[in-house]
């Protein structure tokens, strides 16, 4: 429960909030709509000198929306006389092992999702719209030598190797927004045995070590650091589906899909939809066993095309370990190179398949939103559990967000950040955009032949300048006045 204290300082930070802040009052509606304290029973056995750790977290959610960017900044900065906990109190909270980060953020998914469920059944709303989990991993970069579990990571983006981790994410797309309700962060160990992942052995010496209790929770998130991504995207449908979280579909590139998710998938009863790229996995076709590209080589002759997405495709059934799937060969132009995609569900055709792996961009959007507006993987903090506490966080500020944008259906979370505070930051991409800029780059594509959508997708997201310009140009009223002759 909360002492008088922490009631007080909350309720001055509150006002003082609404007085600077005028324009937007979304901090507050959190509090209020979502019930944090519901929460409480997941920081039952964190003992923080009689401090309320729910207090301690809503004053850290709260961080990016009045310009603080780490607990030194704010106990340096005006809002710290609303709160009379020194900067030790939330550093013994994110490095505390025996908090359950992740019930923490899978209790407010939960609680999200059951608001927007009585929203809707107050407007008699009823959603007939796809859902699905989606799977990816970004690289979190890191500038310190030492912290806990770091190392050299592969970045594609940028075609080098940082120091630093992958963060894996498993989100919900719940037919409107996306929503991170779980991860783990990885690293690599590297191909050089004198250079253990990756790190000369003096650094990796020198790396911070702490020794964890077995069985907590801080262990077994430290553990997921050696974990395949792919065996813990396994755990982590299961998890999801024990918390009564399903989708329709579950949704990845070709890095996750392989056999052992397809067949979770299916056994969780949800349709597997993600691009393949394993060449020597062998399929059943006509009775004998071929591998896609000799499957598609049979084909070759049966090439259709797709106005629509501006594509050459071939779409054929086959089986694998005895489960019929279908085959989706694509490519741009006629000289284009080939691209696969497999899918369980055999009752779409085409443009449905397409349509449904689109969702999947969402994800790219937040990590896009959540690394510019909400610091995603900029934690340098030493210790592991903090990494845990600070990436959890960052996902519930986003949840906070989502939830935000859902009530208001049409601003975007740049329009949010605004509101809370001017010019904190530039204008963001927002999710219900997608579909429009996907459609205005299909049809450009479909005057050159040689333009990949997908290509020009990944760049436009990775891109600020391009993207900003693209979205104010789609996004602009349009002007219904008369001309005059």
């Amino acid at each position: 429960m909360l002492h008088n204290k922490d009631i007080k300082n909350l309720s001055e930070l509150k006002l003082s909030f609404v007085r600077k802040h005028k324009k937007s009052a979304f901090f507050l509606e959190f509090i209020s709509i979502l019930k944090l304290g519901k929460l409480q029973a997941v920081f039952s056995k964190t003992k923080l000198k009689g401090i309320s750790s729910l207090s301690l977290i809503r004053l850290l959610l709260v961080f990016p929306f009045i310009d603080q960017t780490s607990v030194y900044t704010y106990t340096k900065s005006y809002w710290h006389q609303f709160s009379g906990y020194g900067k030790d109190a939330y550093y013994r909270l994110k490095n505390n092992s025996k908090i359950n980060w992740r019930s923490f953020l899978f209790g407010v998914v939960k609680l999200l999702l059951a608001t927007i469920t009585a929203r809707n059944a107050k407007q008699q709303l009823k959603s007939t719209t796809t859902t699905a989990f989606i799977f990816d991993d970004t690289v979190a970069a890191k500038t310190g030598k030492y912290i806990e579990g770091a190392s050299r990571i592969w970045d594609h983006v940028i075609q080098k190797s940082v120091l630093g981790f992958q963060i894996l994410v498993m989100g919900y797309y719940d037919g409107t927004m996306f929503i991170p309700i779980d991860f783990s962060i990885h690293r690599s160990k590297g191909r050089n045995q004198k250079k253990p992942y990756g790190l000369a052995p003096k650094h990796y010496n020198k790396q911070f070590k702490k020794k964890r209790e077995a069985n907590t929770p801080s262990f077994k998130r430290k553990k997921e650091l050696n974990t395949s991504k792919i065996e813990t995207a396994i755990k982590m449908i299961k998890r999801a589906v024990k918390h009564n979280i399903t989708a329709d579909y579950v949704l990845a590139d070709s890095w996750f899909s392989c056999r052992k998710l397809v067949e979770v998938t299916l056994k969780n009863n949800m349709n597997y939809i993600g691009m393949f790229s394993i060449y020597k996995t062998l399929f059943t076709y006509r009775n004998k066993k071929l591998t896609y590209a000799q499957i598609r080589h049979l084909n070759r002759k049966k090439v259709k095309r797709n106005k629509r997405f501006n594509l050459y495709y071939i779409r054929t059934v086959v089986q694998w370990n005895g489960q019929n799937m279908v085959l989706i060969f694509t490519r741009k132009g006629k000289k284009g190179n080939w691209k696969t995609l497999i899918s369980t569900d055999l009752s779409l055709n085409f443009n449905e398949t397409l349509e449904i792996y689109q969702i999947r961009w969402t994800i790219e959007v937040f990590f896009k939103e959540s690394k510019q507006s909400l610091g995603l993987g900029k934690s340098q903090s030493t210790d592991f559990d903090a990494q845990i506490a600070d990436t959890t966080l960052v996902m519930v500020q986003y949840l906070f967000l989502a939830l935000q944008n859902r009530v208001d259906k049409y601003e975007t979370l740049g329009q949010l950040f605004k509101g809370t505070k001017e010019n904190l930051l530039e204008l963001r991409l927002h999710e219900r955009l997608i579909g429009l800029l996907l459609a205005v780059i299909e049809v450009i594509s479909s005057l050159f032949e040689e333009i990949d959508p997908e290509e020009i997708m990944q760049k436009a997201i990775n891109n600020d300048e391009a993207l900003i310009k693209l979205l104010r140009l789609i996004d602009r009223p349009v002007d219904n006045r008369k001309k005059v002759a």
